[in-house]
């Protein structure tokens, strides 16, 4: 029986992170409550964290200490610098958290962390003699784990995670295997005729204000047209830059959502989004919403790559790394504004392909099932 079964799911957000690996975490969650599992979260309270979303859905957090700065300079993965404090530790705080909390008879362990490897990962299966499913697209550490989940588009997983995972893990590979929200489950809209609405979102986080920047852009270029383009701005409570933003928007007429609850919707109403190329990217497929893509953060980049190879977007380039030459990503921001505006047929074309990625889905999410066996 399911109500045998304890989810951990471990987790963190924050300025540094971003939101989207708790937003799809939560989503998971959610499938298992409702299949009978009992889910703990374990998270550190970093700088710009949303565990209130986490526990406004009624999971329980459970808080691991943040460490000071200079732990933050970890090397044994790319994204080590993640964690705040040695992976180690983080393996052993986590299990002593649990001390006082009543596991059921089964134990799965749910991982979405960049910066945790096989290390972390064997500590906590060996410990709870626990199931242990990663949620991961980068293949830049090695894993050890009964299930991979890699919600990415990829052409050779053979190759891609070759020396990377055990021969027995099962794989879960593409974007039907990423959990989208119940406000997603409904059929796509019609495919967008003229470039009449953009939607503009960076995540719920964007460190680096890639928004205020798009949205700088976007005004600038509105000025120059004849007929008025809607610009829907979306981001999260906790955006460092909120209140700049708040105050662009109203002084330019665009419409900023906060937190929005109804982001489906807002897509659906969309002809174009310009957002980042992180786990959004799913969403707006489904919606079949095109996309100007401007990676945030390097680890986007490849994503962002093989959606513009699908057909679905225009990468135009990575904020994160070209903050010298934003003028050349203005240009080509420009440039595809300019042409998507005067070719309604690319448009729609963009749209079919943004859809067609996602024609596996099923919004039963039966993967969910498999994870449990």
């Amino acid at each position: 029986m399911n109500n045998s079964i304890t989810a951990l799911v471990r987790v963190d957000s924050g300025e540094h992170i971003g939101t989207g690996h708790v937003m799809r975490c939560l989503t998971l969650a959610k499938l298992l409550r409702a299949r009978g599992i009992s889910i703990y979260f374990i998270s550190k309270p970093h700088k710009g964290h949303c565990l209130d979303e986490i526990r406004r859905a009624d999971f329980k957090v459970i808080e691991l200490p943040t460490s000071n700065a200079q732990e933050y300079a970890g090397n044994w993965c790319p994204h080590a610098h993640w964690l705040g404090g040695t992976e180690s530790n983080d393996a052993r705080e986590s299990l002593a958290a649990l001390h006082h909390t009543t596991l059921n008879e089964r134990v799965i362990v749910v991982v979405d962390h960049f910066s945790l490897t096989s290390q972390w990962h064997i500590a906590l299966k060996e410990a709870l003699n626990a199931k242990v499913v990663v949620i991961d697209g980068l293949a830049d550490r090695t894993l050890k784990c009964d299930v991979l989940i890699d919600p990415n588009l990829v052409l050779d997983a053979k190759k891609k995670w070759d020396g990377k995972i055990q021969n027995n893990t099962k794989l879960m590979i593409g974007p039907q295997y990423f959990p989208l929200r119940e406000e997603f489950a409904f059929p796509p809209p019609t495919l967008p005729q003229a470039l009449k609405r953009i939607f503009v979102c960076f995540g719920g986080m964007d460190k680096d204000n890639a928004t205020l920047f798009i949205c700088e852009l976007l005004a600038k270029w509105c000025t120059s047209l004849d007929e008025p383009v809607s610009v829907d701005v979306i981001i999260g409570e906790h955006h460092p830059f909120k209140p700049l933003i708040h105050a662009f928007c109203n002084q330019h007429g665009f419409k900023l959502h906060v937190q929005a609850s109804n982001v489906s919707l807002l897509m659906a109403q969309a002809d174009l989004a310009i957002g980042g190329g992180g786990t959004m990217s799913w969403e707006r497929c489904k919606m079949a919403l095109p996309t100007l893509v401007l990676a945030i953060a390097q680890n986007q980049v490849a994503q962002a790559i093989a959606l513009e190879e699908k057909g679905a977007a225009v990468y135009v380039g990575d904020y994160s790394t070209e903050s010298k030459r934003l003028e050349k990503i203005q240009q080509r921001v420009v440039n595809v504004l300019e042409n998507l505006r005067s070719s309604p047929d690319t448009l729609k074309t963009m749209s079919q392909s943004a859809l067609s990625i996602m024609e596996a889905y099923n919004h039963n999410q039966p993967w969910v099932d498999e994870i449990i066996k």
